[in-house]
């Protein structure tokens, strides 16, 4: 049963977005610099974490004045993704054509075969939403997860959004399973993979921004190393005249032998110099680094906390691997 709160949260949702449908196109823009801004300066705590975030990824790199814009900018940017959103039911391939610039294609070899299953994977950067909406017209149509809500009415709102241009949406019951199936019969979908897990959740470390260490899912290295998919790393960044480049990373191979935390690095390593190229388009609010190991822990946010599964993580990250056993003699002769 939902809540009166609930209720006004999903009714004022489905008005921005039906308002946000209407208006013109050229008008979000402005509107998601006003909202982000106002949003920024009302966020005292959001915009703790967001500074702090700025400051331990590249640690006396940019001044006070600096930080402000490039958080302020994350804001925005995040206001413009969701209003960007709301506006999906226009979409078409030729609106898409007409205001992407898609780079990196003639490398993205697993795109032209429509028998060789891949994982596009993203981070929480410029408009995300915008890979798999238009993803269903120059890649495949494929399917999207659906996002749980505190509010559960919201959820349905989001999905339809999500699928307009043909995807389909998901449940994330058994959606592990239904990936795995998907993958086996050539298919190809999207997933985010900067999201901060905690460890007993199967996640794996990765070095980020020149020495920090964050526990993310290996999700896509999984899921990968048992289809015979390509990870394809993908970011949508600022272009020019007011346009987004949507960028294909070359593929990264994943055989069933590889280290699974490699594959994920490497795909880490890829979307992080889109972050070092425009870091006003990462989603600098979110703790991306809950948990911080016992050593070398000054650069880490407060919110960083420590944990014996981390540390675990850390240690089994430095560990040498074990020795070859020596050969038998007798076997030898």
């Amino acid at each position: 049963m939902s809540t009166p709160r609930e209720r006004i949260e999903h009714a004022a949702l489905v008005a921005a977005a039906w308002i946000m449908a209407r208006l013109p196109f050229g008008t979000l823009r402005p509107l998601a610099t006003a909202l982000g801004s106002l949003v920024y300066g009302l966020d005292p705590r959001g915009r703790a974490v967001a500074h702090e975030n700025i400051e331990a990824a590249f640690p006396g790199k940019y001044s006070p004045a600096q930080k402000i814009r490039i958080a302020r900018g994350s804001y925005i940017t995040f206001a413009r993704t969701m209003f960007e959103l709301f506006w999906a039911p226009n979409l078409n391939e030729k609106f898409f054509e007409e205001h992407v610039i898609f780079e990196g294609w003639d490398g993205d070899y697993v795109r032209k075969d429509p028998s060789r299953p891949a994982i596009y994977a993203c981070f929480h950067y410029g408009n995300f939403e915008w890979l798999a909406l238009a993803g269903s017209y120059t890649i495949s149509p494929g399917p999207v997860i659906a996002q749980r809500f505190k509010n559960s009415l919201i959820g349905p709102v989001f999905d339809r959004l999500r699928a307009s241009t043909g995807n389909q949406v998901i449940p994330q019951e058994r959606a592990m399973i239904r990936m795995l199936k998907y993958l086996k019969g050539g298919g190809k979908f999207g997933m985010l993979c900067d999201l901060n897990l905690d460890p007993r959740e199967g996640s794996v470390l990765v070095e980020c921004f020149g020495g920090l260490l964050a526990s993310v899912t290996q999700t896509h290295a999984a899921l990968a190393q048992r289809t015979g998919a390509a990870i394809v790393p993908v970011a949508c960044l600022p272009g020019p005249n007011r346009k987004y480049r949507i960028v294909h990373y070359p593929p990264i191979e994943c055989p069933p032998e590889a280290d699974p935390a490699a594959i994920v690095q490497r795909c880490w390593n890829a979307l992080e110099s889109a972050v070092h190229a425009h870091p006003e388009c990462w989603l600098w609010a979110y703790k991306h680094w809950r948990f911080k190991p016992e050593a070398n822990n000054a650069r880490y946010p407060s919110y960083a906390n420590r944990s014996k599964r981390f540390d675990k993580l850390v240690r089994k990250r430095i560990a040498p691997p074990p020795a070859e056993p020596p050969a038998d003699p007798q076997s030898a002769a």
